[in-house]
């Protein structure tokens, strides 16, 4: 049976256990030697992710922020 737990400000997504699970929202920056995205950051909101992007770009780095909508193992 899939339950899902929603909080007010919508941070759990639904899996097939009881209470869902954390949303995911990832940090990635463009490794340019190897032609390919690197995780450098797990957080549980868009506004966290944001920031360190805002850091990265200060810094030179091309970043972006990738937000998992879903349980990668209950898909």
């Amino acid at each position: 049976m899939n339950q899902s737990t929603q909080s007010s400000a919508g941070k759990w997504i639904s899996v097939s256990a009881p209470g869902g699970m954390a949303r995911q929202v990832f940090v990635d920056v463009f490794d340019a030697t190897e032609h390919a995205w690197k995780r450098v950051g797990t957080f549980a909101d868009n506004a966290t992710a944001e920031k360190k992007v805002m850091k990265l770009k200060v810094q030179g780095m091309l970043s972006r922020i990738v937000s998992q909508k879903f349980c990668p193992t209950g898909r």
